[in-house]
């Protein structure tokens, strides 16, 4: 039996590779074309090609659970056409244990796209970003009406963010009971890390503004010091790198930062509690697939089967993003917003599995 286990086991990871690697080559191919409309200043060729590389990991990850999905599906309908699970079962092979050889190897690719999505693809996410902003922009990150950030009762304004994480144009607002009380403006900023207990921005060409009741003063400063939670790290990170892109260790820290200045959010934990509920969201593809190769799927060709296998994948990515906004418009908690589809998948694997049965 347990040679069996690993002939299934093996014939699943087989089709796996082949089903990453295709699904992987069309989705950079199409990523590949949409950079290579937007050529322009020092973003040719060479830099499109880079970016490429640095975001291939970050595709790959993304790709897991539909390469889980499509590889059983593949794997296990070779083995359904060429009358080997009848045989197996007829062997005595339970179609329980059948399931348990078939999603072996997708637990070993959840645990390497775990590892490559903590590891890897945020730091690999970061660089292809900040390569091509700076490559875009010649040098800079620029937006046309620059950036705006709040922390605290402190909102800021960057006009750019120039290379190695130095601001250009910084101006501050400070409110206290929904009045302007203060303002800043320096020409720049840039980051000084010397220890834990010296960590700061230095402005330079400081402009400051005290507004009272009665009248205002102005004063000018060569340089200051400002200290804040804020770092090129963080700004980075909401810059540049979308929430589903970030570690989850990376993802606590942001959603503890923006619930100490009481923003938003919501869109970090959605993509905290995707990547925590992974495992469980192949897991449920891999029950589709294994439930329709012993139900609707039994007796059909192996393009049938990976078609199906793409349209069960297309409607569990719709139903991620279209239940994704009820956590913004009706409140309800970003983790049962993410477990929903996947409780849809292991609900309809169940039902047609029971038929089987």
């Amino acid at each position: 039996m347990i040679r069996l286990d690993r002939y299934v086991a093996w014939t699943v990871t087989l089709m796996m590779v082949l089903a990453g690697v295709g699904l992987l080559g069309v989705l950079s191919l199409f990523t590949m074309l949409e950079q290579l409309e937007s050529l322009r200043h020092e973003y040719n060729l060479q830099a499109v090609l880079r970016y490429m590389a640095y975001t291939t990991p970050r595709r790959f990850y993304e790709l897991v659970p539909y390469t889980a999905l499509i590889g059983c599906l593949a794997g296990l309908g070779m083995l359904a056409s060429n009358s080997e699970l009848v045989i197996m079962r007829a062997a005595g092979l339970s179609t329980r244990r059948l399931t348990l050889a078939a999603t072996a190897p997708a637990i070993l690719l959840v645990a390497f796209g775990l590892g490559l999505g903590e590891y890897v693809v945020p730091a690999a996410e970061r660089i292809a970003q900040n390569d091509r902003a700076r490559a875009r922009a010649e040098g800079a990150i620029v937006n046309e009406f620059g950036h705006w950030y709040r922390e605290g009762d402190v909102y800021m304004h960057f006009d750019l963010i120039s290379r190695g994480g130095v601001l250009e144009g910084v101006s501050h607002y400070v409110f206290e009971d929904d009045a302007m009380v203060a303002a800043r403006y320096a020409e720049r900023a840039v980051y000084h890390d010397i220890d834990e207990a010296r960590r700061y921005w230095l402005l330079k060409g400081v402009t400051e503004s005290a507004l009272g009741e009665a009248a205002a003063s102005v004063r000018a400063l060569p340089s200051l010091e400002w200290r804040s939670e804020l770092t090129p790290q963080v700004l980075a990170t909401e810059m540049l790198v979308q929430p589903d892109k970030l570690s989850i260790a990376e993802l606590d820290y942001k959603i503890g930062y923006l619930a100490r200045q009481e923003l938003s959010t919501v869109s970090y934990e959605l993509a905290y509690w995707r990547k925590i509920l992974l495992p469980l969201s192949t897991v449920g593809l891999v029950f589709i697939a294994v439930s329709f190769v012993f139900g609707p799927l039994r007796e059909s060709t192996m393009a049938v089967r990976v078609l199906s296998g793409l349209a069960v994948g297309v409607l569990y990515k719709f139903a991620e993003g279209l239940l994704g906004p009820l956590s913004l418009v009706y409140g309800i908690e970003p983790w049962i917003v993410v477990l929903l589809p996947i409780l849809g998948c292991l609900g309809i694997g169940g039902w047609f599995m029971s038929r089987v049965g």
